[in-house]
């Protein structure tokens, strides 16, 4: 096969579609090859089949080495307090990866490189002149800089959060050095365009987290089919640190308080990967951890109330599309919520400290005119801005004109 007009370089093949980031790729890439000839570069998944899908959308798929075992994680993480690069860098970083990059630019053909996450963005700087042959284009999906702040905000461990200083301190530098070396870096709201502003980054473009609205969309009146006794509901996956550290915040300070309020309601984690000292504070009708669901809808569909209680991330949070598109209400940190152009008390309810959280979750619960226009105006706000379609054109137009030749 001929060399696409657009080559995507991304750490995994976006199957299954089983977290934000995953998400994110197999959109972007699905509209992308809606309009261009496309080309994934990634590394081989543990299961071949889970090309499959990607191949089906129209797309060449081309597996470049394997993901680093986890169990070397913590060695990488050693070495990255005496390299350049930041932790995961060295650890994500591909030498073959590398080489088949750079030989299909060689070869001709390839208009356009779009770098998804700084896993890959980090290539641009080996590519040498071959970079001036292509556009580069960086996918950020969260500002990591932005990330590894609030990671060293909230650690407690003094080790850790040595750890974590120096990190932030590296990806501060190594972040934006990569970014200024593309012609155009993709973000997820207005307000991480305008940090990177700040930084003296440019071209920048954004492209918001979106959500398929048919896919996620109500089966029924959401608000009178709710569960009972009440079921609040948190989805992402488990082994991502933001989700993680979210729902320990939640378990320790939130729910208690709703129970006070709320007597009776149960508490569900869905996603995959949940750490062991969450695991073991399950309990049979009250708190529960689903792990791996094939499909998170059924596990949503009746929630009183869908909850975002991060305090540490970058992007916005698909979480909170795919459940205002389902029809539920949502109660979110700003963080949680951060980017999206979502309004309190009227789409969402926003809170950060632990009591109005509660008292906001227990509002919704009790009064079902509270819950029924929360629910309503969210769906009404992602079918109007969010949708996948629309919120991509733009990065569409953009490859389609070096294809073109424009």
């Amino acid at each position: 096969m001929s060399a696409a007009r657009v080559l995507v370089v991304s750490e995994k093949v976006p199957w299954p579609v089983d977290d934000g980031g995953q998400a994110r790729t197999y959109n972007v890439l699905k509209r992308l090859a809606s309009a261009l000839p496309v080309t994934l570069l990634g590394r081989a998944p543990s299961d071949p089949a889970h090309t499959t899908p990607i191949e089906a959308l129209g797309v060449e798929v081309a597996c470049s080495g394997r993901r680093v075992p986890a169990w070397r994680t913590p060695a990488w993480a050693a070495l990255s307090t005496v390299t350049r690069a930041p932790h995961p860098m060295g650890k994500n970083r591909s030498g073959t990866m590398l080489r088949e990059l750079r030989a299909r630019i060689e070869r001709g053909g390839v208009t356009a490189v779009h770098f998804n996450h700084l896993d890959t963005a980090q290539y641009v700087e080996a590519l040498g002149p071959l970079r001036a042959r292509v556009l580069c284009v960086f996918d950020t999906h969260n500002v990591l800089t932005t990330m590894y702040e609030r990671f060293h905000a909230t650690a407690r461990n003094p080790l850790a959060k040595g750890f974590l200083h120096l990190q932030w301190m590296k990806m501060n530098r190594y972040e934006r050095a990569i970014m200024k070396q593309m012609d155009l870096v993709c973000v997820c709201s207005d307000l991480e365009r305008a940090l990177l502003r700040t930084w003296g980054v440019d071209r920048v473009l954004v492209v918001p987290n979106g959500v398929d609205t048919d896919f996620f969309a109500p089966e029924s009146d959401s608000i009178t089919a709710r569960a009972t006794p009440p079921l609040v509901v948190f989805t992402g996956a488990m082994g991502y640190a933001p989700n993680a550290d979210g729902v320990r915040w939640f378990l320790d300070r939130v729910l208690p308080k709703v129970r006070e309020r709320v007597p009776g309601v149960r508490f569900r984690v869905v996603g995959k990967d949940p750490p062991a000292d969450l695991t073991v504070r399950a309990v049979a009708g009250s708190v529960e951890f689903t792990g791996y669901v094939d499909d998170v809808r059924p596990h949503m569909r009746g929630a009183s109330v869908f909850v975002c209680p991060l305090r540490i991330g970058g992007g916005t949070r698909l979480k909170i599309l795919d459940a205002m598109a389902l029809g539920l209400p949502v109660v979110s940190t700003t963080v949680g919520a951060e980017g999206l152009q979502v309004t309190n008390h009227h789409d969402v309810e926003l809170a950060d400290d632990a009591d109005a959280f509660a008292d906001n979750i227990a509002e919704v619960v009790a009064n079902e005119r509270r819950a029924r226009l929360l629910a309503q105006h969210g769906r009404e706000l992602v079918v109007a801005r969010y949708g996948w379609a629309g919120v991509t054109a733009p990065l569409v137009e953009r490859l389609r004109a070096p294809a073109s030749g424009g």
